[in-house]
């Protein structure tokens, strides 16, 4: 199985690649948040053996306080 994830910090206008360590169903993500940020859009994508694919965007998954 692999597994990416994506990070936004504009709604998902752009994306770029987070970090992903681990692997099957036990990974985990690490994302850097700009200084300037409000919100987190995630966007993760698994592929498994057998070709099976899945992709899923959260807008706004969470919000930051300044």
């Amino acid at each position: 199985m692999s597994v990416a994830v994506d990070v936004s910090y504009d709604d998902g206008a752009t994306w770029q690649s987070a970090a992903v360590t681990g692997s099957g169903s036990h990974c985990t993500v690490t994302v850097h948040h700009p200084a300037n940020a409000r919100f987190v859009a995630l966007r993760a994508s698994a592929v498994d053996d057998q070709g099976n694919a899945v992709t899923q965007s959260i807008i706004r998954a969470y919000g930051l306080h300044k």
